[in-house]
């Protein structure tokens, strides 16, 4: 039975590493590092949350807004990325040393369930794009996003490898598009005159905007460690983590408020619209979107793959087979329509998701005390359940920024009762 497993953690192809630590020979180049990186936070949503911060705030209270919560999400990037880098392993993978074999099989199958949740629905949105941006396209909103979908997948099927190929060639297409929209909002507004002086018609709290920019992508943030994996070095964890997040979640959220502020609206198509470039919009919608969504059928993957490693099921079931599978839930979800039903959904797991970086954190930089071979940390379990209700907390009053606050309470927590109770 142990050369069984030991012939499962080295067949590091067909599991893609999934079992055990990246090997040294596997270890990726900062180049490939950072654009793959970059892949994921290069997406749709990064414009439209900074094009609500951009009409709901002052200029300079937008940029502040975008300064802060970008600073945030790069901070777990690269605090979550170094423990990857050291221990080779996945975020699912990781969690077992906060929660336990078990206990990351439930944030593991939460992680999947994300996943699933915002490839369905960007599928679902994407394909409603294609048809209003061509109203003769012949296939029904349904069926087209089944085969968006399917797209995406060929690159997630293929690992790594896969991703790669795609960020390659998506990240400077979707910032080449990006720059194209803000150019021609700069030359629409004499160089943005009257910028500094805008009064949004109507406002968001400054709390609002920052929780939205930094709730968008904790979840990004939190998975990232997927990739980091492959580092060669922490000097390279931490300048891929800076460049990707900057220029993929910053960028695009400050292009995103540039152009709404310039056209007055905060919906990134119809701003691009205005602007008379939906082509440019559609073509720049296509890379943004296939660079994050392959890296969440990744992303699931690796965690069923956690999940199945406590069951008969281990090493018998490969990356591809669970990356199709998951790809053929969302399709399955987006062709149904799923947008109307899964508000819930996001809005249980924005809660419960953020404390698990302040977890990980925790126990791999204060705690020190591994439960990877134990069943189920409940003392984590409850500082986990305790982080997410002091978020919501947070949420409904309105109080700083929700996500962090879940996160550094779950982080408190979780350590003071590791030292009272932890042998």
């Amino acid at each position: 039975m142990q050369t069984e497993t030991k012939k499962v953690e080295q067949n590091t192809d067909i599991y893609e590493s999934a079992f055990a630590p990246v090997p040294e020979s596997q270890r990726k180049t900062l180049l490939s590092l950072t654009a793959v990186l970059a892949g994921y936070p290069i997406a749709l949503s990064n414009f439209v949350i900074g094009g609500a911060a951009g009409v709901g705030l002052t200029f300079d209270k937008a940029l502040l807004a975008l300064f802060i919560g970008n600073g945030i999400l790069i901070a777990i990037v690269i605090i979550t990325g170094l423990m990857a880098y050291e221990t080779g392993l996945s975020t699912a993978f990781l969690s077992r040393r906060a929660f336990g074999k078990n206990g990351s099989s439930i944030f593991s199958l939460l992680l999947a369930m994300s996943s699933v949740t915002w490839i369905s629905l960007n599928g679902d949105i994407f394909s409603r794009l294609i048809k209003t941006t061509f109203p003769w396209w012949p296939i029904s909103i349904p069926i087209t996003a089944v085969i968006v979908i399917l797209i995406w997948m060929q690159s997630a099927i293929r690992g790594y490898k896969g991703l790669e190929v795609v960020s390659f060639i998506g990240v400077p297409a979707a910032l080449i598009m990006s720059l194209v929209g803000v150019i021609a909002a700069f030359n629409a507004t004499n160089g943005f005159a009257g910028l500094t002086s805008y009064i949004p018609e109507k406002p968001m709290s400054f709390t609002a905007a920052t929780a939205s920019i930094v709730g968008g992508w904790v979840f990004g943030a939190t998975i990232t460690p997927d990739i980091c994996r492959f580092a060669k070095s922490k000097r390279d964890v931490v300048i891929a983590g800076l460049v990707a997040f900057i220029v993929g979640c910053f960028g695009l959220q400050l292009a995103g408020a540039l152009v709404a502020l310039a056209t007055g609206q905060g919906d990134f198509t119809l701003a691009m619209a205005e602007l008379g470039l939906t082509g440019v919009a559609f073509v720049a919608a296509i890379f943004c979107l296939w660079t994050t969504q392959d890296n969440n059928i990744y992303g699931a993957s690796l965690a069923i793959q956690n999940v199945l490693r406590e069951t008969s099921a281990k090493g018998k079931v490969s990356h591809m087979q669970i990356a199709i599978a998951v790809a053929g839930v969302s399709a399955v979800f987006a062709a149904l329509g799923i947008y109307k039903y899964i508000l819930p959904i996001i809005q249980f797991l924005s809660v419960l998701i953020p404390p698990v970086p302040g977890l990980l954190t925790a126990e791999y930089y204060f705690v020190k005390n591994s439960k990877e071979n134990i069943t189920t940390n409940w003392l984590a379990m409850l500082a986990w359940v305790l982080g997410g209700t002091t978020g919501y907390i947070s949420l409904k009053t309105n109080f700083f920024i929700p996500p962090v606050v879940g996160m550094v309470a779950a982080g408190v927590i979780y350590t003071v009762l590791s030292k009272l109770f932890d042998k």
